[in-house]
Formats: C-alpha cells, structure tokens, sequence
C-alpha cells in the first residue's frame, strides 16, 4: 500500500519493486524539495533517486532576496520541475520569527503553484539530524539539540540516535532560560555509566549557565541543514505526515517577536 498524501495533494512516485524468493518488497524513493531559513543559514536540499544534494549558505538578514533563486537553480540543476517533487519539506522552527515567516510564505507559494503537499519539520530534529549525517555521533549516543532564542531563553528538545531506527524523541520541544533546562533520564543509564550526550547549536553559547555542561560535549557552531530536512521529511513524507499549503504554518514556541 502506498502512503497517504497530503489532503488534496496529487503527484507522481517513483517506485522500485524488488522481488524476492517468497515476498515482494517495494521501496517508495520520493523526490523530496528541502528548504530552510530558520536561523542566519539559508539552504536548498533536494532528495532525489536516494542522494541529497545541497546548496547551504550563511546569509544573515537576506534569505528574502537568494531563497527562491536557490530554489530555481537547485531544480535546474537537476533538470526538474517542481511537478517532479513528491513534496515540499521545510524547517517549521522553532527559530528566527523572520527567517520562519520567509520559509513558509515561499513554501505556500511554490506548493499553491505546482499543487505539490508539504511536510513540516522540526528545525531541532534537522539539528540533531545534522549531527548525525555530520557522523558527530555514535550509535545510542543523546543529543541535546539547542538554538538561542534571544531574550536569555534557549530553544531545546533532546533525542537519542539508533542506527537501526534514527532519531527519538525523548520529550516535547521546549523554550527554557538556560538554568532551567535539565537532561531527561534515560533507559539503563546509571550513575556509573551515563548515557553520552552531545550539545549541539548556538544554544551551547550558554553553557556557563547550563548544570550539566561538564558532563556533556557541544559544538556550538552548528546550524540545521536543508539536507538533513530532507531525510527527515521523506520519511514523514513516507508516514502520510505531508499538509496542503493552506496547512503550512511555523512552529514559534514564543509569541514575542524575538529575532528579527
């Protein structure tokens, strides 16, 4: 059976059949069109025929004026139409107010024009997921995803990696000053052997003011990558979690305007 589309979604997928002794397998390899401006970096992924190409740029303030050309040359680039995309996946935040309101106001025109659905990704997932395709982690291995959120608060939400199965959720996004925020337990982790974590992203410019930051490694110079939204969002894409452009909106986890 093939995954649902997005409510009044239509397209083409590709679809290889392999056959074996006593079963058919099928695997549905969408083409998938990435884009994210939810911090300084501006990026254009596309999945196609199982490989990830990327144009990934730090562009701070100007994601208005490369986005779409981004975009074009992506497409052109591979000799596509955005009627050969399977689905529009993108960073929905939380992260800059500006960069989000950009995304989704290109996103809802480029799916309004083809017709194509859209996938909403979490721009903390596609962190964690960057330092996983960045091969910053190990199997079973904690990540603690975290963006600044200006106003002294830090954007947070924490996974653990299996290399069978991807990234986990180990709890809900969160919007924290940096005091407050606290690793979750994990599964057979002991006092004598504490499950490894990793910081990841401009939140880890707090870790004075983080309890923890002794016990954990960061790297702060890490933004979410367009290509990680597309991994992630074939997979939702392939879980029947793709939206019409009337249902594309960000995730701001703030009412306040905080980054502009």
């Amino acid at each position: 059976m093939f995954p649902p589309w997005g409510q009044g979604c239509c397209g083409i997928m590709r679809v290889f059949v392999v056959y074996q002794p006593s079963s058919l397998l099928v695997i549905i390899m969408p083409t998938i069109l990435a884009l994210d401006t939810s911090t300084e970096a501006c990026s254009v992924a596309l999945l196609s025929d199982g490989e990830i190409t990327e144009d990934y740029r730090l562009l701070p303030r100007e994601h208005t004026r490369h986005l779409l050309p981004m975009v074009d040359a992506m497409l052109a680039g591979h000799q596509l139409s955005l009627r050969d995309v399977d689905a529009i996946a993108f960073g929905c935040g939380p992260g800059s107010f500006t960069g989000l309101r950009v995304c989704v106001g290109v996103v809802q025109g480029l799916a309004y024009g083809s017709a194509r659905p859209v996938v909403p990704v979490s721009t903390l997932k596609a962190l964690a997921q960057t330092a996983v395709m960045e091969q910053r982690v190990q199997d079973g291995q904690c990540i603690l995803a975290a963006i600044d959120a200006r106003m002294d608060e830090i954007y947070w939400a924490a996974y653990q990696y299996r290399s069978d199965s991807g990234l986990v959720a180990l709890g809900k996004e969160q919007l924290s000053a940096p005091e407050a925020i606290t690793l979750p337990a994990i599964v057979g982790e002991s006092a004598e052997s504490p499950a490894p974590w990793l910081v990841v992203g401009s939140g880890w410019s707090y870790r004075q003011r983080l309890g923890f930051a002794d016990q954990v490694e960061g790297v702060e110079a890490l933004l979410p990558h367009a290509a990680a939204i597309a991994k992630l969002g074939a997979a939702s894409f392939a879980q029947g979690l793709a939206v019409s452009a009337d249902q594309t909106v960000p995730t701001y986890l703030r009412d306040e305007v905080a980054w502009r």
